[in-house]
C-alpha cells in the first residue's frame, strides 16, 4: 500500500463522516418531529372528543376519522375512544365513532384489523331474543349468577320479542373471528344453568355486515328454561 493511498482513504472516511453526521441529525429531527405532530394531533382529537359542546365532539370524531386514514391512531388509542363513548353520557358519540372506522376501513384496510383488534378489548355485546318475559328474566337471572369479573366482560344492550322454530337456545356469530370468544360466552351461561348452542353464520352472505365484531345474539328456543331461572 503506498503512502499516498492510506491518506486518502482517511481523509474518505472523515469526508463521509463529516456529510452523514447532519444527514443523520437531520433525519432524527425529522422522526422527532413527526412523532411529536402525531401525539400533538391524537392530543387535540381527544380533547375534541371529550369537549363538553357536542359540535366540537362531532369534529373530534372527524378528526379521528382523517388520522386512522393516514395510520395515525395505534389500535390502543382506538381502544380507549371507543370506551370512552360506549360510556359516554352523549349517546351518539359511539355510533358516530363506529362510522368514522368504518369509513376508514374502506380507504385503508389497515383499520378494519385495528378496529377489530380494539373491539376485542371491549365488553362483548349480547343481543337478546326472547318469545316471554319469563325468558327474558331467566337471562339477567344468569348473568347475575356469574363472576364478577366474567359479567363486566359481557354488555346486554337491548332485548328483542322474537321467536324461532328451533329448540335449542343459541348464540349466533357473524364473524369467524369471534368463535373462540363465543365459545367462551356459552361455557360462561352453560356454567350457570343455561345451555346456549353456538351457531356459527359467518360463512352467510352479508352475515358479517349484520353486527359489528365481538356482538353476539343469543335466541331462546322451544326448549324449557333452567327451574333456577324461576
Amino acid at each position: 500500500m503506498s503512502a499516498t493511498s492510506k491518506p486518502f482513504r482517511e481523509t474518505l472516511v472523515q469526508l463521509l463522516a463529516t456529510v452523514m453526521i447532519p444527514v443523520s441529525v437531520a433525519g432524527t429531527g425529522l422522526y422527532y418531529t413527526r412523532w411529536q405532530q402525531n401525539l400533538n394531533d391524537l392530543k387535540t382529537m381527544i380533547d375534541l372528543v371529550s369537549d363538553p359542546n357536542a359540535e366540537k365532539r362531532k369534529y373530534g370524531v372527524a378528526m379521528f376519522e382523517y388520522l386512522l386514514k393516514n395510520d395515525k391512531v395505534p389500535v390502543e388509542f382506538v381502544a380507549a375512544q371507543l370506551a370512552y363513548a360506549n360510556s359516554s353520557a352523549d349517546k351518539e358519540l359511539f355510533p358516530l365513532m363506529e362510522q368514522a372506522l368504518i369509513k376508514a376501513s374502506a380507504e385503508n384496510t389497515k383499520v378494519e384489523v385495528t378496529f377489530r383488534q380494539a373491539l376485542e378489548r371491549m365488553p362483548s355485546r349480547i343481543f337478546v331474543h326472547t318469545s316471554d318475559d319469563k325468558q327474558r328474566s331467566c337471562v339477567r337471572s344468569m348473568v347475575a349468577k356469574m363472576k364478577d369479573t366474567d359479567r363486566s366482560n359481557l354488555v346486554i344492550p337491548g332485548y328483542g320479542r322474537a321467536t324461532w322454530a328451533g329448540s335449542n337456545h343459541e348464540l349466533r356469530v357473524f364473524h369467524a373471528t369471534d368463535m373462540e370468544r363465543a365459545g367462551e360466552i356459552a361455557t360462561l351461561f352453560t356454567n350457570v344453568g343455561l345451555g346456549l348452542a353456538v351457531k356459527d353464520l359467518s360463512a352467510v352472505p352479508g352475515a358479517s355486515g349484520k353486527a359489528r365484531p365481538n356482538s353476539f345474539e343469543l335466541w331462546f328456543g322451544s326448549a324449557a328454561i333452567p327451574a333456577s331461572c324461576g
